[in-house]
């Protein structure tokens, strides 16, 4: 989309957007002549969608209203997202094209919470779309704890499973307890879905060890859907015809270059029923501007949320730092990490009871990462119950760093 053009989609949906009573007092009645004036525009912040809702940014009659949503409120007061009819055609025919490719043989497994959540409504949309048959396991269900999800996946012969990453390494460690080898025992699984966390090359590489099948990433959020999928070369791209991005210096005061982390701020480019005016979302993404075999020319890198950047020393550690770490140590599955005044300590449970920290390994990581770090490698179980039947106790979103006190 030439520069113009997409200019021309965000007045039609700044002119939209003033049909909520919350960005009528705050975005102009006139239309914007340039980018300097798009980049005057205040940004929209999580507390703002938090005071207005669950009403005050809906830009549409209530008639058409077939959807709604809250985020998990795990940092707050949730916000609301509505959606229209023309809302979830949008996510559902852009989604399908999920570089993963379901067809009508596919049996995908939905491990994602369904209760006010969107990505496993999006998801069983995307892949019914294709044809593909769906088992909606949810993610946080006593009627399917993960003893039936690996019941389900081996005698319906599922072929996708669809779930947070993290899910993804517990339901594997959970078969090999049952006495069964993933990558051996589920010979119909041919793909896994992730989204609801950052998918790190670590921990997609941790996957595709764990259970011998590519892994395919999509990154979104309950207030704008999903924003970005990966291609059928594992690649992460925004949907640009849907929305402008924009990524910042963390002082909010100028956009990083392209391949530099940054905060990510989003716009709405279609007529939503809840559209996001330069939405600043708390995410640390790199945006890349390079030619993909797959035709696309802009992908994306998730680092972590800025609300959890662990700062040692002067140097910050997102979670693709964090998880760059974790991935030169013996034990990789589960871990937390606990910053301290001169460095980092890591808390990981052994995923052999022989597992030991390699002479100089540390040294050589505290070398190139520049600061002190511990391991503490301890007992399954210390972080994660394996006899919590649902989750390994894990009650919503991960945790994997324990207070901030550097």
């Amino acid at each position: 989309m030439a520069a113009s053009d997409r200019l021309d989609a965000i007045n039609r949906v700044v002119r939209h957007a003033r049909n909520a009573p919350f960005y009528r007092e705050r975005l102009p009645g006139t239309a914007l002549r340039s980018w300097e004036e798009f980049e005057r525009l205040p940004f929209t912040t999580k507390e703002d969608l938090r005071r207005h809702s669950p009403n005050g940014l809906v830009c549409v009659p209530g008639g058409e209203l077939l959807q709604y949503h809250e985020s998990s409120a795990t940092t707050g007061t949730p916000v609301s997202i509505w959606y229209s009819g023309g809302d979830l055609e949008e996510v559902r025919e852009n989604f399908s094209r999920w570089g993963v490719g379901f067809t009508p043989s596919d049996r995908v497994l939905v491990r994602f919470p369904y209760a006010l959540s969107t990505i496993g409504h999006f998801v069983q949309a995307a892949a019914q779309h294709g044809r593909a048959c769906v088992i909606a396991a949810d993610a946080r269900s006593s009627i399917t704890p993960i003893s039936r999800v690996l019941e389900l996946m081996r005698k319906l012969d599922v072929t996708v499973l669809a779930t947070m990453s993290l899910m993804a390494v517990m339901l594997a460690e959970a078969a090999e307890m049952a006495g069964l080898e993933p990558r051996r025992d589920f010979p119909a699984l041919r793909a896994i879905c992730c989204a609801g966390e950052p998918l790190t090359p670590y921990r997609r590489q941790l996957l595709r060890e764990l259970w011998g099948v590519p892994v395919f990433d999509n990154y979104g959020m309950t207030e704008t859907g999903p924003q970005a999928m990966d291609c059928s070369r594992n690649v992460l791209h925004p949907w640009q015809e849907h929305f402008h991005l924009e990524v910042f210096d963390s002082r909010l005061e100028k956009e990083v270059a392209s391949g530099e982390t940054g905060l990510l701020v989003v716009t709405s480019l279609t007529r939503r029923a809840t559209p996001m005016v330069r939405y600043l979302t708390g995410d640390r993404v790199r945006r890349l501007e390079q030619p993909c075999e797959c035709g696309e020319r802009i992908s994306l890198h998730i680092c972590g949320r800025q609300e959890e950047l662990v700062q040692v020393r002067g140097r910050s550690f997102d979670m693709w730092a964090l998880e760059e770490i974790v991935s030169r140590l013996p034990s990789r599955r589960f871990w937390q990490v606990v910053p301290e005044p001169d460095g980092l300590r890591f808390v990981i449970e052994k995923e052999k009871e022989d597992s030991r920290i390699q002479p100089g390994l540390l040294e050589k990581l505290e070398e190139i990462h520049g600061v002190r770090l511990k391991v503490d490698l301890v007992p399954k179980g210390t972080l994660y119950d394996r006899q919590e039947p649902i989750s390994f106790g894990m009650k919503g979103k991960p945790v994997y760093i324990r207070g901030n006190e550097a």
